[in-house]
């Protein structure tokens, strides 16, 4: 019985201590609004810009074939009574190859730029990342967290503006 009290009470005492340790060595938590940094980083509108001109060509070959798709039904619809059978047939086929081109191509086209605008997309949160770091090592944070995972915080635990500031300047 003796035994167990001793162990008890050193037991608590241990818990005791860790806990009063734990108290003094808080740890100083930072926060990041993703969403918020990404809509003011002056870099998205110049990768958006970058990957508008990287298709430009293909996006104007799709708007080529959508005007001759359209062109074709207009055709179709116009001269029907004046067609013969085999013209009807042949304009028929024209269209629905025209078509077909330009679904086969829009896929090809979306699928490419869906990949690009990853690419960097990763690239740029690549960057967002060394800039989070940056920011919080510089302000002696110990831990920094999404704000979508943080159910409440302090302002002045706000670090997107300073990493945005980070972003935008270079340093």
């Amino acid at each position: 019985m003796k035994k167990l009290i001793k162990s008890t009470a050193a037991a608590v005492a241990v818990s005791t201590a860790l806990f009063a340790g734990a108290a003094q060595a808080q740890q100083k938590i930072g926060v990041v609004d993703m969403m918020e940094v990404f809509q003011q980083l002056p870099q998205r509108e110049q990768i958006s810009e970058q990957l508008q001109t990287e298709f430009q060509d293909r996006f104007e070959e799709m708007r080529q074939l959508e005007q001759k798709v359209q062109e074709l039904r207009q055709k179709q619809e116009r001269d029907a009574s004046i067609m013969s059978a085999s013209e009807k047939t042949q304009l028929e086929r024209d269209l629905e190859q025209t078509i077909s081109e330009a679904q086969l191509k829009s896929k090809a086209l979306q699928e490419d730029t869906r990949r690009r605008q990853n690419e960097e997309r990763n690239k740029l949160l690549g960057k967002v990342q060394d800039a989070i770091t940056a920011v919080a090592e510089a302000k002696d944070y110990d831990m920094v967290l999404e704000s979508n995972a943080v159910t409440y915080m302090k302002a002045d635990n706000d670090l997107s503006g300073a990493v945005v500031e980070k972003m935008t300047s270079g340093n």
